[in-house]
């Protein structure tokens, strides 16, 4: 990584998101890249969230795991942690100590609570949003979304100090609230660790240390759920016999339950791991409907994998256009998409080229996106202290 700009006096921030990165989600893996660029800038960083699985390994970083259920989740794949009662006090004390508040989303129990902590103790708030219009298949959680957008995230976007939306889809989809505290900032992608194969040796060494084999190698990675497009990932493999399909990832739905021998469950990998899965494969398929950033995306072509999704992903950022192949896609009729997608697996031959990556590594290298993160920060923490003086 890219040196960043450090800042002059300790700052201590105090991080909220629903979940630490062990859940398998982007946001929380871009969360932890930034609370390591935090402290690398002079920072000190709490990270509060609630648990779900081992806690990050951040040097430099304080994780706080909060106590609660993830109840519905886990019958419904819908992520909707609900933090319990003396979780608060903690989450308090954490603001009491904090010079700004960062909250990841909006959309969450636990984001609320922080939010209003903050403003109890008049602390920055700075929102980084990730969710525009809510992407869950099902019409309740949609209703439900839709109606807590309404009664507190775009409150909470109106009264923050600052918003980061990730990408332009976010910000459009909030346009008619005051701009003036809006900016948009995408994530930063580790385009060290992922790369192309230096050699076909490395790239065969990456297949055998997954357990890979086959002549054709398509990967999904991401949370295992209907939103995602996991079951139509289901119907891809039953068509595409002569490929290899890796899954990685956690979730509600099981791969190993669809009976069939050219899919593979690799389950939640590391990011070492991630990297190989990404030299292995000749594609990474992505049939979610909705993404407002998604870097599996930008990692897979990075690491010079080509990438089949829907044409939704182009509106996060235009220059991706010739970069990747799309095909529409509709969850409510998961045949007719996946029949569409095994077609145009056929007919994929072609990796991206180094001018993806090229693409990639000029528009998400970390040390740009993250300085940008470091003088906001700084600059709410600068207002901060002369407005309490």
């Amino acid at each position: 990584m890219m040196p960043v700009t450090r800042t002059s006096r300790t700052t201590a921030v105090a991080l909220f998101s629903a979940y630490y990165p062990a859940h398998g989600g982007g946001m929380e893996l871009a969360c932890a890249d930034l609370a390591g660029a935090l402290v690398q800038a002079g920072m000190s960083v709490e990270w509060l969230s609630q648990r779900s699985g081992n806690l990050p390994d951040i040097p430099g970083v304080r994780c706080t795991p909060l106590s609660g259920t993830d109840m519905v989740y886990a019958l419904s794949g819908v992520p909707l942690p609900m933090p319990a009662p003396w979780s608060f006090p903690v989450m308090a004390a954490a603001m009491k100590r904090a010079d700004v508040a960062i909250i990841a989303e909006a959309n969450f129990i636990l984001s609320v609570i922080a939010f209003l902590i903050a403003k109890y103790y008049r602390k920055p708030i700075l929102v980084i949003q990730h969710v525009g219009e809510p992407s869950t298949v099902s019409n309740l959680a949609r209703l439900v979304m839709r109606m807590g957008e309404r009664a507190a995230v775009r409150p909470m976007l109106r009264r923050a100090d600052a918003v980061v939306c990730v990408s332009p889809v976010v910000a459009r989809h909030f346009a008619d609230l005051p701009q003036s505290h809006f900016l948009t900032i995408g994530h930063g992608i580790d385009v060290d660790g992922f790369r192309p194969p230096v050699d076909a040796e490395e790239r065969a060494s990456d297949r055998a240390a997954l357990g890979l084999a086959g002549e054709r190698i398509a990967c999904f990675v991401g949370r295992l759920t209907r939103t995602k497009g996991i079951e139509i990932m289901a119907g891809i493999a039953q068509r595409c016999p002569d490929w290899t399909f890796a899954v990685a990832g956690i979730g509600p739905v099981d791969p190993t339950g669809w009976g069939l021998d050219n899919v593979i469950a690799l389950g939640q990998l590391d990011r070492v791991d991630m990297g190989r899965l990404y030299r292995a494969s000749d594609v990474t398929i992505l049939p979610s409907p909705s993404e407002s950033f998604s870097l599996v995306v930008r990692e897979a072509l990075a690491s010079n994998c080509g990438v089949l999704c829907s044409p939704q992903i182009l509106e996060t950022d235009s220059g991706l256009v010739g970069h990747i192949e799309t095909e529409s896609v509709d969850i409510d009729e998961p045949d007719a998409t996946s029949a569409r997608f095994a077609a145009a697996l056929g007919r994929h031959a072609r990796h991206p080229g180094t001018g993806a990556r090229d693409y990639i590594v000029e528009h998400c290298s970390p040390a740009a996106v993250h300085r940008r993160y470091i003088e906001l920060i700084g600059g709410l923490a600068t207002s901060s202290a002369g407005a309490t003086r």
